[in-house]
């Protein structure tokens, strides 16, 4: 009885081994998917929603934009490098800094008035948050704002032209060495004037007057896109100044 199943074992698989040879050449057709199965939904994959400070009373404001909506100003994740890990240590440094101190309280620009150079780290890091958060707020991700008629009245004043402007705000920004921001601004004359600041200083801290946009001059604004090209990052950038926010700006709307 052993040597019968034996044997119909043996013959089965003699069948399979046969069949299979038989078929080597053959080929067996397999459904692919249709292309929509690989569509992912684009979205801010880099989490700029995620940006938190820690502690503290201050933090981190929304961009008006998600990092891959200017691209043609700066690579998304240059961006969420600048803004969700350069400007958020500041920030949390700022509220680090803060704690225990009498200035708790006050508002940003309360510190900024109050606060005495003496207590570096302290202005260092109000001085830096405060000048991101402007940055990013005289950036817009459309091209099409444009001064309104004060402020149109105020350049031709001060530049002659708009054009003049921007030429001028180029020249400074190309020659100024080192770590600052190049300020737009209306001083305590009412006139319009440019200005650069060297590491995290401004126009509040040293009282010159009311800042209207501003332009990122650290490195890490621009190194990582442009290179060393701060002349191709400043041409880029000219497009995208929000004239809308400058424009409520002088008119103390913010």
């Amino acid at each position: 009885m052993k040597k019968i199943k034996l044997l119909n074992l043996a013959f089965l698989l003699l069948v399979v081994i046969t069949s299979s040879c038989g078929r080597k050449n053959e080929h067996i057709e397999v459904e692919i998917p249709k292309r929509e199965t690989f569509v992912v939904e684009k979205k801010s994959v880099l989490g700029q929603e995620k940006v938190k400070t820690k502690q503290g009373p201050f933090e981190m404001h929304a961009l008006s934009f998600q990092y891959e909506e200017i691209e043609n100003l700066f690579k998304p994740e240059d961006l969420a490098l600048h803004y969700g890990v350069i400007h958020l240590d500041y920030a949390n440094r700022l509220n680090t800094a803060l704690h225990g101190t009498p200035y708790v309280t006050d508002s940003l620009v309360g510190i900024l008035t109050k606060v005495p150079p003496s207590q570096a780290e302290l202005t260092n890091a109000a001085g830096a948050y405060y000048n991101h958060d402007f940055f990013w707020q005289s950036i817009n991700k459309n091209t099409t704002t444009s001064p309104n008629t004060g402020l149109s009245a105020l350049i031709s004043s001060s530049f002659g032209s708009y054009n003049n402007l921007k030429a001028e705000i180029t020249r400074i920004a190309v020659e100024f060495e080192g770590s600052g921001w190049l300020w737009l601004l209306v001083d305590h004359r009412n006139n319009l004037t440019l200005i650069t600041t060297e590491n995290n200083a401004n126009p509040i801290t040293l009282r010159l007057g009311k800042p209207l946009l501003v332009i990122d001059l650290w490195e890490h604004a621009y190194l990582p896109s442009y290179k060393n090209d701060k002349e191709k990052y400043i041409k880029a950038l000219l497009p995208h100044l929000n004239w809308e926010f400058a424009n409520r700006r002088l008119s103390d709307q913010l």
